[in-house]
Formats: structure tokens, sequence, C-alpha cells
């Protein structure tokens, strides 16, 4: 989670209200307080949202800057690997390479989205390699 975020910050600095006095106060207090805890969530899941949009666009980011002599496919599985600074998208798996791999290392497998970001395939299987 993005606790650097400023809108994080100022969910995280809302505290639950408080008095001490009659019936009808302490009602409000549960009502406001239950109101202020799901406005919390929702701004938690807004925040995470948020950086996960940031995380695709700097991974279309890296893939547009990479090789490749293909069209890619929208939901289609690649490859990007880096090497040296230089980005490569595949195909190829690294543990179809039978051998060294030649375009580096594995930094994700991704697949092309509707919206044309890319989105890392995260997988309970870990792929040997590709992070």
């Amino acid at each position: 989670m993005a606790i650097n975020n400023p809108i994080w910050k100022i969910v995280k600095d809302i505290v639950p209200i408080s008095t001490s006095r009659g019936y009808g106060l302490i009602t409000m207090e549960h009502h406001a307080n239950r109101q202020i805890d799901s406005l919390k969530k929702q701004a938690v899941l807004l925040v995470e949202q948020a950086t996960e949009i940031q995380d695709r666009v700097k991974l279309s980011y890296l893939i547009s800057i990479a090789e490749y002599s293909f069209t890619p496919i929208m939901l289609k599985e690649y490859y990007l690997y880096e090497l040296s600074g230089k980005y490569t998208l595949t195909l190829i798996a690294p543990e179809e390479w039978g051998g060294g791999i030649p375009y580096g290392e594995c930094v994700a497998r991704v697949r092309q989205l509707g919206d044309s970001t890319w989105e890392e395939i995260v997988s309970e299987e870990i792929i040997s390699n590709c992070v």
C-alpha cells in the first residue's frame, strides 16, 4: 500500500469521534464512527486502485521501449526480459529456453489489456527466473 500517498496520510489521521455526554450523543458517535470507518475502507481501496494503475502505466512504459518483432495480442501471455538496461518482449518463457537466456533476466510475465496498458501476470505457480 502506498503509505507515502498524501491522501492516505489524511485518512490515517482521522480519529474516531469520542464524547462523554448523553445517550443521544453516544448514538451519534456510534453512527458517525461507522461512517468514518466505511469511508476509511473506501479510501484504502481507492489508494490501492490508484497504485495498481500506476504500476500498469510503469510496466507499459517499459514495454513501449522494449524490442520485439511481433504485434501483441490482447490478453496473450508474454515475457519481459532485461539485460544491461535493454528490454526485450518475447513469447518464450524462461524455462523454455533450454540453455542460457539471451535476453538476460526475466523481469515480468505480462499481458496487454483492452485499454492498451500492460499488467503483470501473477500466479500461485512460481516461474523460475521470472519475478
